[in-house]
């Protein structure tokens, strides 16, 4: 089986993480997805929405798609997971399976700050993703451990979609509909 892994915050969960999955999947031929929220990403401080409420927005949207699953792994453990720690375990529950990381652009020219990121192109290596406006550093020591799709992610940030709602703002192109129900349901990121 060959299983893609799209890990993040989920702070919320928007229609660009949706698109790398559905597009990894056709293009890259992978059989799974597998969605992993963080607890908190070793490169942040604190994340916005509970735990709970990034789960089950996550949750929400992709309960009906069955190459779909949620692992919950790094929310368990309460601490700051690194990538290749993540892997290992995902790979201890998927022993035979093929694994590769899907990430954006930006993370991909940012791979030189991760912890042990050898470790991770040669043990699973990752679908990249191109981003408007970043240029992909082809001289990467890291590139030829790449595959990149031919898909341009739309440019959709969490980080913006906190500040439209404080805003009162429309986000209804920015998330999944389900997304944007439990938001107002919720009552979450608005001051």
């Amino acid at each position: 089986m060959n299983i893609g892994v799209l890990g993040g915050s989920f702070d919320p969960v928007h229609n660009a993480h949706l698109q790398m999955a559905e597009v990894a999947l056709k293009e890259f031929k992978l059989d799974k997805i597998i969605f992993v929220p963080a607890y908190v990403p070793p490169h942040k401080k604190k994340l916005v929405a509970s735990d709970k409420d990034r789960y089950n927005m996550l949750f929400d949207v992709t309960k009906d798609i069955e190459q779909y699953e949620i692992d919950t792994y790094e929310l368990d453990s309460k601490k700051s997971v690194y990538s290749y720690e993540m892997l290992d375990y995902i790979k201890s529950k998927h022993n035979s399976d093929k694994i590769k990381m899907i990430i954006g652009a930006d993370s991909f020219n940012n791979l030189t700050l991760w912890k042990n990121t050898d470790y991770i192109v040669k043990k699973y290596g990752f679908i990249v993703f191109p981003r408007p406006n970043i240029t992909i550093d082809i001289e990467s020591p890291y590139y030829k451990y790449c595959k990149f799709s031919k898909y341009v992610m739309k440019n959709i940030s969490s980080t913006d979609i906190r500040q439209y709602l404080n805003d009162k703002k429309d986000i209804s192109e920015l998330v999944p509909k389900q997304a944007a129900d439990y938001i107002k349901r919720n009552g979450l990121y608005s001051e």
